[in-house]
Parts: C-alpha cells; sequence; structure tokens
C-alpha cells in the first residue's frame, strides 16, 4: 500500500501570476505539484517522459528545502512522491538502482519525521518504506547474508508500525469522545429549543479536521487533515502484520526476542474484529479518490492497475491468517507440534476464507494463493528441520505431510489459474502462480527421487518434472505480457531446471550433454538453483548435478 497522508490542495481563489522562479514556501510546493501533475498525465503512455517530470518534481522538493528547511509539507510530499515512485516498476526501472532509491526515499522519510516525529502519517511511510528495503535484501541475496540487516529493517519498521497503531487508537477514541458530547449538545438544545443549533456532532468535528493549518495569507496552499476511519487504523494493523510476518521467520527458534515480538502482533490481531465491526458505524468512511486529469489506465493511487482491489477488512483479515501461519511455523520449529499438527493448522487457518463466493471476488482469490503459499510453506520448514534425515523416527511421516500439502497445494493452484478465477488474475499474478505450480512438482519431484519414496511417487517422477516445465514457460508467457522482466528471467532459469531433470530421468541417469542455449543462461540458472536449494524445491546434489551440465 502506498503511502497516505495530507491533501494538498490549492485554494479557491484568483491564483497569481508565478514568478519565473519560486521565492516562497508556497510557489515551491505550487511548482512541485505542477511537474507531478505532468508526469501523472504520462504515466501509462510514457514512462521515459513521466519520469522526467517526476525528477523535476523532486529537484524542486530539494530548492524549497534548501530554502526551507523546516517545512514539514516539503519534506512530506517529498518523501511521499519517492516512495510512490519505487512502487512503480516502469518508472523504476528508469533508474539506475530501486535499492539506492528505496534508501534515498528513506532518507527523506527520516528528513519528515524529524520535522513532525509523532505524525502517524510519517510513522506510517515510514514503516512501509522500512519493509520495502528489508523485502528487497531478502529477495536480492541470499536469506543467511540478508537476514541480520532486513531483521534490523523490520524491527524499527514494527516499532512504528506499534506506536502508529497506538496514537491513531488514542486519536479515534479521542474523536469519538468529541463527537458524543457535540451529539449531547445538540439533542440538548433540541429539547431546549434553542434555535438552530449544530447539524450533527460529526459535522461539527468534521469542519474540526478539515479546517486549514495554514493561514490563508499565506498563499493558495493549505493542508487538510483527514478525518480518522477505522479503515485507516485497519490498514496499519495490516502493515504491522505484514512486517511482523516476515520478521517472525528471520529468528532462530531460540531468540528471546521471538516471543515479545510475536505477542504485538497477537494483540493487534485481537483489535482487527473489533475494528472491522467499527466500519459501518463510523461517521466517517474513508473514500478512493478520483484520478485527475487524463491519466488512461491509472488507479486512484496513480500507479498502473495491475493487481485485484480489496477493502482494507479484507487485507486485515488475510494479514492475520498469515500471521497466524508464521505463528504456526514458530511452533513447529521450537518442537512444539508435530509436521502433521503444522498441517492442520493451515487448513484451520484457511478453510474459513477459501469458501467459494457467488463470483471471482478478489479476497477469496487472495486467500487461495495465501493458502498455496502456506502449503509450499510447511514443505519446505520441515525439510529445513535439522532432525529431517533417514534417522529420524519421525521421517516418513514427515515425507507424507510434505507430499499431501505439495499435493494440496497444486489443486489450489490449479483452481486459480484457470477457468473463471483466471480471466479475473492480471498476468502478472499469473505468472506468479504458475511459477508456483511448477516449484510444487518439482518439490514433489524431488520426493519422487528419494530412496523410500513410496511407489506411486516414484512413478510419476516423469510427469511432474515434465508439468514443472509446462508451468514454468507458462510463467515465462504471463510475465512477458505483464512487461515484468525480472520474473521473464527467474520462470526461464527455472525452466531449464525442469528440461534438464526431464533430460536426466529420460536418460536413465545417462550422461547429458549440455546445449549451448542452457550455456548462455548458466548465472541465471545457477541463481535460481541456490534458491530453490534454500527453499527445498531441490536437493543440494540434484543442484550441483544442473549446474555441471549447464555450465
Amino acid at each position: 500500500m502506498p503511502p497516505k497522508g495530507n491533501e494538498m490542495l490549492k485554494g479557491m481563489g484568483k491564483s497569481k501570476a508565478k514568478a519565473q522562479d519560486p521565492q516562497t514556501e508556497n510557489e515551491f510546493l505550487d511548482a512541485a505539484d505542477d511537474f507531478e501533475q505532468a508526469a501523472g498525465k504520462w504515466r501509462a503512455g510514457d514512462a521515459a517522459k513521466a519520469t522526467r517530470f517526476f525528477n523535476r518534481a523532486i529537484d524542486m522538493y530539494n530548492e524549497g528545502l534548501k530554502k526551507f528547511p523546516g517545512s514539514f509539507d516539503l519534506a512530506y510530499n517529498k518523501a511521499n512522491l519517492e516512495f510512490n515512485i519505487c512502487e512503480d516498476d516502469r518508472i523504476v526501472a528508469r533508474f539506475s538502482s530501486k535499492m539506492a532509491l528505496l534508501e534515498e526515499t528513506l532518507k527523506s522519510h527520516r528528513v519528515a519525521m524529524a520535522l513532525k516525529a509523532e505524525n502517524t502519517d510519517v510513522m506510517f511511510n515510514t514503516g512501509q518504506v522500512l519493509t520495502s528495503i528489508a523485502e528487497a535484501l531478502l529477495e536480492a541475496e541470499t536469506e543467511e547474508t540478508a537476514k541480520v540487516p532486513a531483521r534490523t529493517l523490520l524491527e524499527e519498521a514494527v516499532d512504528l508500525f506499534t506506536k502508529c497503531l497506538e496514537r491513531q487508537q488514542q486519536e479515534y477514541e479521542q474523536m469519538r469522545i468529541e463527537i458524543a458530547k457535540a451529539q449531547a449538545e445538540q439533542d440538548l438544545e433540541d429539547q431546549l429549543g434553542a434555535g438552530q443549533g449544530l447539524a450533527s456532532g460529526a459535522k461539527k468535528y468534521d469542519e474540526m479536521e478539515t479546517s486549514s493549518t495554514a493561514s490563508s495569507t499565506l498563499g493558495n496552499w493549505a493542508t487538510v487533515e483527514e478525518p480518522l476511519t477505522p479503515e485507516t487504523i485497519l490498514e496499519t494493523c495490516t502493515a504491522q502484520l505484514e512486517a511482523l510476518t516476515t520478521l517472525l521467520g528471520l529468528y532462530d527458534p531460540t531468540d528471546l526476542l521471538l516471543e515479545a515480538r510475536a505477542q504485538h502482533g497477537v494483540d493487534t490481531t485481537n483489535k482487527v474484529p473489533t475494528l472491522i465491526t467499527l466500519l459501518d458505524d463510523s461517521p466517517f468512511q474513508k473514500h478512493a479518490e478520483a484520478p485527475s486529469g487524463p491519466t488512461l489506465s491509472i488507479s486512484p493511487s496513480g500507479t498502473i492497475a495491475e493487481d485485484l482491489q480489496t477493502a482494507p477488512k479484507d487485507d486485515a483479515l488475510l494479514a492475520v491468517a498469515n500471521f497466524n501461519v508464521a505463528v504456526a511455523e514458530v511452533a513447529y520449529r521450537r518442537g512444539l507440534s508435530t509436521s502433521d499438527q503444522f498441517a492442520r493448522a493451515m487448513s484451520d487457518i484457511f478453510t474459513p476464507m477459501t469458501k467459494p463466493p457467488g463470483g471471482q471476488d478478489p479476497a477469496y482469490l487472495n486467500a487461495l494463493s495465501a493458502y498455496a503459499d502456506a502449503l509450499m510453506d510447511v514443505a519446505s520448514t520441515i525439510s529445513d528441520n535439522p532432525s529431517h534425515n533417514a534417522n529420524s523416527p519421525a521421517y516418513a511421516a514427515d515425507l507424507e505431510t510434505q507430499w499431501a500439502v505439495l499435493t494440496e497445494a497444486q489443486n489450489i493452484l490449479t483452481k486459480l489459474s484457470t477457468g473463471a478465477n483466471a480471466s479475473a488474475l492480471p498476468a502478472s499474478r499469473l505468472a506468479d502462480t504458475f511459477l508456483a505450480r511448477g516449484d510444487t512438482d518439482l518439490f514433489r519431484f524431488r520426493l519422487a527421487l528419494l530412496p523410500v519414496a513410496k511407489p506411486p511417487w516414484a512413478s510419476s517422477k516423469a510427469t511432474l518434472v515434465g508439468n514443472a516445465g509446462v508451468f514454468y514457460r507458462g510463467a515465462r508467457s504471463y510475465a512477458e505480457k505483464a512487461g515484468k522482466a525480472d520474473v521473464h528471467r527467474t520462470a526461464d532459469a527455472k525452466a531449464i531446471v525442469a528440461e534438464v531433470l526431464k533430460e536426466v530421468v529420460s536418460s536413465g541417469g545417462g550422461i547429458i550433454v549440455g546445449n549451448e542455449s542452457w550455456k548462455v543462461k548458466g548465472m541465471e540458472v545457477k541463481k535460481v538453483l541456490e534458491q530453490m536449494v534454500e527453499e527445498g524445491i531441490l536437493g543440494r546434489d540434484e543442484a550441483e548435478g544442473v549446474l555441471r551440465i549447464v555450465q
């Protein structure tokens, strides 16, 4: 979710002629806003031109901050713009490095934080940037390399989200008290017949909240504070739980901090149902803003719509489910549950969320995806267990659990990527889904290779590895359609892995000579092989065998 915050609105009075070079704080805001508006108009059709206007807006904010270093509005808007750029892959591709852009965005947010440390929008936005940097680190490097810096970033993000959530709840409670007080005054005036009183308590508070915080003599700009809504608080709950879900997986099972961090999430999950009940009763509702200007296929936030749009309530419920998955994983890693109990916990979490709706409900489709991911996570976590070896008394039962959860994951992914459900998903999501289908069957292929594999498993080797190749090629096609170059490279490399393994199976273990098309992409294949081993999809021996052939 991109940052949200104070909306900067131009005044309704007669505009002044602009100076050639901005001189006042408001003139810098006005000039930067003009560049942002121009960028928005080109964002869908010409990413290069949009990027040039975005850069001019950033330059204008920088010039303004040199002259007015204490301007929160300049600092906030610059930071907000930079994060929105980081969220748009087409624009990011015009910069040298997404990580460098994220780090610059974090610096900008820290400047805004220094000016208004208690501002909940800045707390939330900074937590989002920290989370994005952590996720980028985990995607670009192995978990062992990225674990420590990612954990540090996520811990700070969780602390900010927790502080933001506490402050929002305090503000919302105060708002409810003010509304109740104003309503009581209204009722009293009505009873006494005191003439025309307040239109309503909510209106009075709304007027208080939306009054300008800037003097009308300062120019055409006014900062408007939107009333706090339950949806806004739910969004903070979602962000905190998502960061915590990733963070819990980076702790060692014996780490003393793990339990304290998990408790933050438990506290939040307990708040979500109450917040959902407040949605309909809230005097204020959060409405999506309409895009301004001719922006082609631009979404309300200004980004090209590529994913399913869901309500904050649905996002929060999914975040709760994913957090509970992480808690179940911690319990298994600590030896507090068996692999079968771990797997059954996934069913308990997701079954209520994955009952087919009347149509292709986005929340339902997202829940299906999360369920399949959770089942894959069960299989990977079992493989990571230090006691998972042929000498373990639980080895046979663990393999049974792995095969069962992977089979169920494939069934869910098939349901998600076929028929009417597939037509409701954008190409980028279908690319990810077909990648997951390939990973699922290649994982089962690995189990089928084991000496203790059941006969039906062993006899399915050729089918599984062949299907994996088909799914990876499907992912490659959808990634190309979606313009996702990184996903296309990954799918292409994994398709080669499946092709090599298929040749090995067909040859009965004979000598395989790598062809040139494999060798040209050897470095990319090496990268995905490392990822597959880390996730348990392939064993180290199989991966090294493939690498020898393609190099």
